[in-house]
């Protein structure tokens, strides 16, 4: 079972994200776009809107372990390998991969 993110495993600053985001070059890239569009009007509240729409991105990122679980799951499910896995709708409720419920108490 994959961990869950930290929220204070980086700063909210454009620079503190620009280096979290090293982890995964497609997001800096779509980060740095993003950042640069907003620059470029001068906007300060759109380059604040750019640092919190990255920002859990890169507590991702910046999460120990975090990604290299999530990549190694869709490994694994893009595979077919689906053991012992459970996963949970909105309301919490855990189902196997074929979409069985399942009692997950105590996991997890």
């Amino acid at each position: 079972m994959v961990a869950e993110v930290d929220p204070e495993a980086c700063e909210r600053t454009p620079e503190a994200v620009r280096t979290a985001l090293q982890r995964r070059p497609d997001w800096l890239q779509a980060f740095e776009q993003d950042w640069l569009s907003a620059a470029a009007d001068f906007d300060q509240e759109a380059l604040a809107g750019v640092v919190d729409k990255w920002f859990p991105f890169a507590c991702a990122c910046a999460t120990p372990g975090y990604l290299d679980d999530v990549e190694h799951t869709i490994k694994r499910m893009s595979e077919g390998d689906t053991e012992g896995m459970v996963f949970q709708d909105e309301d919490g409720n855990a189902y196997d991969a074929e979409n069985n419920p399942v009692d997950a108490r105590g996991r997890g």
